[in-house]
Formats: C-alpha cells, sequence, structure tokens
C-alpha cells in the first residue's frame, strides 16, 4: 500500500492533480496547488491561519462530520501535525 504523501503547507493528502507547480511547469510534490502556484507560496499565512483556514474548508466539506470530529479535535491534532510540516518547520525554526 502506498503512503499519503501530504501538502507541506496545508496538509491535505496529495493526489495526482493537485499537486503545485514550479515556475517552468513542473510538479512540486511537496505542496498543493492551491498552496504553491509557479514557484511560489500562494499566501503569507502564518501557521494558525493556515490551520483556521484548513478548518473552516474541513467543515464546510463535510470532513469533520465524516471523521466525526469536531473542529476543537481537528485543531488539536492539527497543532501536532502542521510544526512538522516542511513550511511551518521552517518558519518555527526561524522564529
Amino acid at each position: 500500500m502506498e503512503e499519503t504523501v501530504f501538502c507541506q503547507s496545508c496538509g491535505m493528502p496529495l493526489t495526482e492533480g493537485l499537486y503545485g507547480t514550479e515556475h517552468d511547469g513542473a510538479k512540486n510534490t511537496d505542496y498543493c496547488l492551491y498552496c504553491y502556484k509557479h514557484g511560489a507560496f500562494t499566501d503569507d499565512h502564518t501557521m494558525e491561519e493556515m490551520i483556521a483556514i484548513s478548518l473552516k474548508h474541513m467543515d464546510q466539506s463535510g470532513l469533520l462530520t465524516e471523521h466525526g470530529q469536531t473542529k476543537e479535535e481537528a485543531a488539536k491534532m492539527m497543532y501536532g501535525f502542521f510544526p512538522e510540516l516542511k513550511r511551518w518547520k521552517k518558519y518555527n525554526e526561524n522564529s
């Protein structure tokens, strides 16, 4: 079974068609197309803002209900998971 790869910015599972792109249009295998386009991040959010945005999308899409999680439970999980993602690991090391 193939290991799930996650966007190293928002934590979304990455599948074909969801990868970000480099300046030359090449696929970036670390980040999703919502977070990274044309070789740059699409936003200048903090990790906390990204977690809030991710929670909102998960709630609106029904993923929280599907996974049987409350917003609070999902937020707690994200605050443990996000600091390990490449984008936030760099951010936290430079803070």
